[in-house]
């Protein structure tokens, strides 16, 4: 069962990175792709245990270096249709001033990050449920990256199961795609991070 659901949800990540690599402008940098199971922690007085004894789950980053000017490709990402970015109304429009969703990106950057009073905007995303897309604003690198991103990890406390590949091999640095392109994007699958797994086994109780 667990194998079935495995090979289920790659095939869903990888479908879902590749159809993000499609989007014109978009030039794949490094794919982290990570599957693991962990034993999740028993709780105490102050954390209660979470009610599963086993978790799996697959998460992948991807970064890109950007071909041209961000607000040409945030519309091809939506046009691609991998997800529904941000509050969408009942005819699948941008809900109008909503974070996370493509309009507002578009507004973010036309407007150069502040409101009409002068006040500043919070910094656009793409936000799905599961998924991110987050790249450089002028003058302002990812707020989470750093000049080496994560390698695969050891292994850690808990875990009992763990496939990982990084893919090139020796990607470039973030300094020279940035040197490059002019603006890196990141893509995220979250996957255990937002609580989306493939497989669980119950905690005895």
């Amino acid at each position: 069962m667990a194998s079935a659901r495995r090979s289920a949800e790659e095939r869903r990540v990888r479908e879902l990175v590749a159809g993000l690599t499609a989007v014109d402008g978009l030039v794949h940098l490094r794919t982290r792709f990570l599957d693991r199971c962990t034993t999740p922690v028993e709780g105490d007085l102050l954390e209660p245990a979470d009610p599963h004894a086993l978790e799996c789950g697959i998460q992948a980053t991807v970064h890109f270096g950007i071909s041209g000017n961000i607000t040409d490709v945030l519309p091809r990402i939506r046009a691609a249709r991998i997800a529904s970015w941000g509050a969408q109304t009942e005819t699948g429009q941008d809900v109008p001033g909503a974070g996370g969703t493509v309009a507002y990106a578009l507004r973010y950057h036309r407007d150069r990050g502040k409101y009409p009073d002068g006040t500043l905007m919070p910094g656009p995303r793409l936000e799905s449920p599961g998924l991110r897309v987050d790249w450089d604003r002028p003058g302002m690198p990812l707020p989470y990256e750093v000049e080496k991103p994560a390698p695969c990890p050891s292994g850690g406390t808990g875990r009992i199961y763990q496939r990982c590949e990084i893919v090139p091999a020796a990607p470039m640095s973030l300094t020279a795609a940035r040197a490059r392109y002019g603006t890196v994007l990141v893509f995220d699958v979250l996957g255990p991070d937002s609580g989306d797994v493939y497989f669980t086994v119950a905690r005895s109780r």
